[in-house]
């Protein structure tokens, strides 16, 4: 193996370990600017700040081999995608659906 190659691979196992400590925090924060926004004490345009997490997560949990989180992660970006595009906080059943793939989530990022 050449030491180009296995320097890259060290740097990418870097990131992967960084990625997986940083990971939990990152959905504890959606969680908490969830929270907030259904206790009305957010305004409903962090809608936008929770997507972009979300697809945050979608997008780096594959690269970084947390595909399960990335899956679930991609799940709550679409579910969220209508209420934020209509201005309006996600309906009951919305809720209800981000509320069992946030805890999937959290699970998925231990």
């Amino acid at each position: 193996m050449s030491d180009s190659l296995e320097a890259l691979q060290r740097t990418f196992a870097m990131l992967s370990a960084k990625y997986q400590v940083k990971l939990p925090a990152t959905v504890a924060q959606f969680e908490d600017l969830w929270r907030r926004l259904l206790a009305a004490e957010a305004p409903v345009s962090r809608l936008a700040d929770l997507i972009q997490i979300a697809h945050n997560i979608a997008g780096n949990g594959k690269t970084f081999g947390f595909a399960s989180a990335g899956e679930v992660a991609r799940e709550i970006e679409l579910c969220l995608e209508p209420a934020c595009a209509a201005g309006r906080l996600p309906d009951a059943a919305e809720q209800e659906r981000v509320a069992a793939l946030l805890a999937a989530l959290k699970h998925a990022a231990q």
